[in-house]
């Protein structure tokens, strides 16, 4: 695992990329190109629940999980993957999860956005400035059913993905608080140019 780093690493604090060390905390954008978050899809929730499954594992007993290499590129403040948005985007999710339910600071969040398309970046920064209430078996009738939730965001892919798996996170870990053990979630990314 040389030259590891997690998520909220990234985004506040400076990263080590294989070869590059980075001299400042980046932002993580999803760029155009990249296909929509794609958790939601029938063919892939054996994958999704898998994942989620070893994540659990993992973090209930204080292991490490390696999520392999991350490729992309930096450009000025950015760090634009272009292999690896699924997992960043998961893990996008898992800390706003944690956070927001153990009354965390998830300011840094905001630094992870979406530039398929306008409704996703802007279902990204809604979910971060707002509560999310964890009494029910579903957090995303209360997410849909909110003020601020555009009812047009439905047919955004990437945005019903983000809202089964805010659920399958919730199914899975609403008994669980493992905010402070996300730094145990590592992945090493290697710029495109090295």
């Amino acid at each position: 695992m040389q030259n590891s780093i997690g998520f909220k690493d990234i985004l506040t604090k400076e990263a080590s990329m294989a070869h590059t060390p980075i001299v400042q905390k980046l932002k993580i954008s999803i760029p155009i190109i990249q296909r929509d978050y794609a958790q939601c899809r029938k063919d892939v929730a054996i994958i999704r629940d898998k994942f989620l499954d070893d994540i659990f594992n993992r973090l209930d007993k204080e292991e490490n999980l390696f999520l392999d290499f991350v490729y992309g590129s930096i450009e000025d403040d950015k760090f634009i993957p272009i292999d690896g948005q699924q997992r960043l985007t998961t893990l996008f999710l898992l800390h706003l999860y944690f956070a927001k339910k153990e009354k965390k600071e998830c300011e840094y969040l905001k630094n992870f956005t979406y530039e398929t398309r306008s409704s996703s970046r802007e279902f990204c920064e809604r979910l971060v400035n707002v509560d999310i209430y964890f009494t029910k078996d579903k957090i995303s009738p209360d997410i849909k059913d909110s003020s601020w939730f555009m009812p047009f965001w439905e047919n955004d892919p990437t945005v019903k993905s983000m809202l089964v798996m805010l659920d399958a996170i919730h199914d899975k870990f609403k008994n669980s608080n493992f905010y402070d053990r996300l730094e145990n979630i590592k992945f090493s990314f290697l710029e495109l140019k090295e």
